[in-house]
C-alpha cells in the first residue's frame, strides 16, 4: 500500500510536514484506565495552559486558519479538528471517550495541539492519498448522513474509492473509523511549518511508545515532505 501527498499542496505550503504512523496488530477490544487517564490529563492541561480565550487564536491553531485561506477553505465553516476539540474543552463541554485507540491518539493530539485522525486500514480500498478532489469522489460522514460527491478542488484524504476526510482535517468518513474491532490503523499527523517540523518527529516518538505499551502490536512510521512525497508500507 502507498501513501502519497499531491505535489501541488507543497507548492502552496512548502514547509508542510506530514507524519504518519501505521499500527498493526493492536488489541483495541478492552477499555484502558491508563489511556483514559492520559486523555483526562491532556484535557486538563488544555484548560490550564491554553493561550488566549478563543481556540482559533492559539499560536498552534491559528496557522490552520491561514493555511485554509490559502487553500480556499473557510476556517470558520470547516474548522480543523484540533480547533474543534480545543473549543469544546474551553466551553466546558464533556470531552468524548470513544475507545482506547481513539482516546490514545486524541490525548496526543491535545498535548501537541496538532490535528490527528485514525483510519482503519482493513476497511480501505487501494492506496491512501492527500490530494485535491477530482469531483467524482463520494463521502459519507461519520455518524451517518447523506452520501455526497465532494467538489472538485477540495483538499481531502481518500483511498481509491472514496473520501476519508473532507477539507483536509475537518470531518472523517464513517467507513474507516477506529472501533473495538480495529487491528490495523493509519494515523496521519499534519504539521504546518509555523508549528515546526520537529513536532512530527516528537509526535511519532510519543505514539510509537504509547500504542505498543497499552495496545500491543507493531509500528511503522515515516515523514513526508516536499522532498519525499510518497511512501510504501505493508499491512
Amino acid at each position: 500500500m502507498f501513501f502519497s501527498v499531491q505535489k501541488e499542496l507543497f507548492d502552496i505550503l512548502p514547509d508542510l510536514t506530514i507524519g504518519m504512523v501505521v499500527a498493526k496488530g493492536v488489541d483495541n477490544t478492552r477499555p484502558s484506565e491508563e489511556i483514559e487517564a492520559l486523555l483526562d490529563q491532556a484535557v486538563e492541561e488544555v484548560k490550564k495552559n491554553f493561550i488566549g480565550d478563543k481556540a482559533q487564536e492559539h499560536p498552534r491553531i491559528k496557522p490552520w486558519r491561514s493555511a485554509f485561506t490559502k487553500l480556499g477553505i473557510s476556517g470558520s465553516k470547516f474548522p480543523s479538528s484540533i480547533e474543534s476539540m480545543a473549543r469544546r474543552i474551553l466551553k466546558g463541554d464533556p470531552f468524548p471517550k470513544i475507545n482506547s485507540l481513539v482516546d490514545l491518539y486524541n490525548s496526543v493530539s491535545l498535548r501537541f495541539l496538532v490535528p490527528m485522525g485514525g483510519h482503519d486500514l482493513d476497511t480501505l480500498k487501494g492506496n491512501i492519498y492527500l490530494c485535491f478532489a477530482e469531483g467524482w469522489e463520494p463521502f459519507t460522514p461519520m455518524g451517518g448522513g447523506e452520501t455526497t460527491l465532494v467538489p472538485k478542488g477540495e483538499l481531502v484524504y481518500r483511498d481509491d474509492q472514496e473520501v476519508l476526510t473532507r477539507n483536509w482535517v475537518w470531518r472523517q468518513c464513517e467507513k474507516d473509523k477506529a472501533t473495538e474491532k480495529t487491528k490495523n490503523l493509519f494515523i496521519p499527523i499534519d504539521v504546518l511549518g509555523e508549528v515546526g517540523r520537529e513536532r512530527a518527529n516528537e509526535i511519532i516518538l510519543e505514539i510509537s511508545q504509547l500504542i505498543p505499551r497499552y495496545l500491543g502490536g507493531t509500528l511503522f512510521s515515516a515523514i513526508l515532505t516536499n522532498y519525499q512525497r510518497s511512501i510504501e508500507f505493508q499491512i
